[in-house]
């Protein structure tokens, strides 16, 4: 193996533990709250949520992919806005309300714009990101991505929002004892990320 190789890799991955530790600290204080009051996936697994210990909120953290996500058309829409002279001051609904928002946002989007630039292949599986997507983040001046920043907060929600079944089977694998349970979670969290770029055999595609 090219240990050059591996340890760009891993240089180049190993920022993705804080922002995912950022992440997932905001989401167990927010599955504090009243069940009846919390979005499906914090409610649905809100036991695991809650019973988390720091070391597996560390075991979560370190999956080599992303945890959370920006929605990269809303703040394609408002950099075009911006520069046609018509600034948006509103935010959208936050889905995190904790003051360490702000940070979780520059942290987010400089790592992405930084793996975008650097590691466009890595960017499929680490962001999930279309080809399109990490074009137009790549092409983006260091002002204007600092303009995206500012907007980012308001549009930075958690990876797999309407499938909370991936976030239960990811809690569930990091608090068992069985290694190999947490390391099929992390397989299938990386499939669901680089799905799209698979290619599909018609013929097979036509029997299921």
């Amino acid at each position: 193996m090219d240990t050059g190789a591996s340890a760009a890799a891993f240089a180049a991955l190993a920022p993705l533990a804080e922002i995912n530790e950022l992440a997932l600290e905001l989401m167990i204080r927010r599955a504090a709250g009243e069940p009846a009051d919390l979005p499906a996936i914090l409610r649905e697994p809100v036991d695991l949520w809650r019973a988390l210990t720091p070391e597996q909120c560390l075991r979560i953290a370190g999956c080599p992919f992303l945890l959370v996500e920006v929605s990269l058309g809303a703040l394609a829409g408002a950099t075009r806005c911006a520069s046609g002279g018509v600034r948006d001051t509103g935010e959208g609904e936050r889905w995190f309300e904790e003051a360490s928002l702000p940070r979780l946002a520059y942290l987010t989007l400089t790592y992405a714009w930084h793996v975008v630039r650097n590691r466009p292949l890595a960017a499929r599986v680490v962001l999930g990101l279309r080809g399109a997507e990490s074009a137009w983040l790549a092409g983006l001046t260091l002002r204007e991505l600092g303009e995206c920043i500012e907007r980012a907060p308001g549009l930075l929600r958690p990876r797999w929002l309407a499938h909370p079944d991936v976030w239960r089977h990811l809690l569930s694998a990091a608090t068992s004892g069985t290694p190999g349970d947490f390391e099929l979670a992390r397989l299938r969290g990386m499939q669901l990320l680089a799905a799209p770029y698979w290619p599909v055999d018609s013929r097979r595609a036509r029997l299921r």
